[in-house]
């Protein structure tokens, strides 16, 4: 009987991305400790200082955690527990401005205003309601954050089903994209658009204007902010951080 040989490496058992991983990968879920989970996207250097690199909205708590609050891994929702799952600290974050009044710094004048006038609306009879907005101050150009992990032996620079990055690369019109995330793990997609403004929804009242940003087909669902996303060399491309 004709026989071959096929080379395979070594045959590994495979974990779900929800599960606690030592070292922890790219890929798996992770998050802020008041938060539900999120994806880690991949290890970072300032300087000579290892990092792992997620969005703001996963690490940082929409700009209400504090610089060296706990990163669970996994994350609280996957079962991630203080202080068995404890893997970093919050090192910095780049604050996202959100366009409602309550959604980042507010105004208590606005705020009265507001509401009187709402109440005289609801005496009226009227449906129609009053929502405070201020102007942007600055555009939001990413969501992410860094958080330092409390032993560099805890994490790895391989991400989950894809391996380690290569280097760096402009997404492109038309280009072949990969992400392996916590909630859908490796999927493929193509950037349709760039050069992208968009409203990002973070939930109730808080609504944060983006722009200069890539926009993929469907590949991905809530629990993937955060995966790095590579082309089809392994070169990083961007942060996955929202999706509809």
């Amino acid at each position: 009987v004709p026989t071959d040989v096929n080379a395979t490496g070594v045959i590994r058992s495979l974990q779900a991305p929800t599960d606690r991983f030592r070292p922890a990968p790219g890929g798996c879920s992770i998050g802020h400790y008041r938060i539900t989970a999120g994806t880690l996207g991949c290890l970072v250097k300032k300087g000579d200082v290892l990092y792992i690199l997620s969005n703001n909205h996963v690490l940082a708590n929409s700009n209400d955690a504090a610089i060296g609050d706990l990163i669970l891994q996994p994350g609280v929702y996957d079962g991630g527990t203080d202080p068995n799952d404890r893997i970093a600290e919050l090192s910095d974050f780049v604050p996202i401005s959100f366009e409602e009044a309550n959604g980042g710094s507010s105004c208590s004048i606005t705020h009265m205003v507001t509401n009187c006038l709402n109440v005289l609306s609801r005496l009226m009879g009227s449906h129609t309601r009053l929502r405070a907005y201020r102007i942007q101050q600055t555009d939001n150009k990413t969501d992410c954050a860094i958080a330092r992990p409390f032993n560099v032996t805890d994490v790895t620079d391989n991400i989950l089903q894809i391996g380690v990055i290569n280097g760096l690369a402009e997404g492109t019109l038309g280009m072949n994209i990969k992400k392996s995330g916590r909630t859908t793990g490796l999927t493929t997609g193509t950037i349709q658009q760039v050069d992208v403004t968009a409203r990002v929804s973070y939930g109730t009242n808080k609504t944060a204007l983006f722009t200069d940003q890539l926009m993929a087909g469907a590949m991905s669902q809530g629990g993937d902010s955060g995966s790095a996303v590579l082309d089809g060399n392994n070169n990083l491309t961007g942060l996955l951080f929202a999706g509809s």
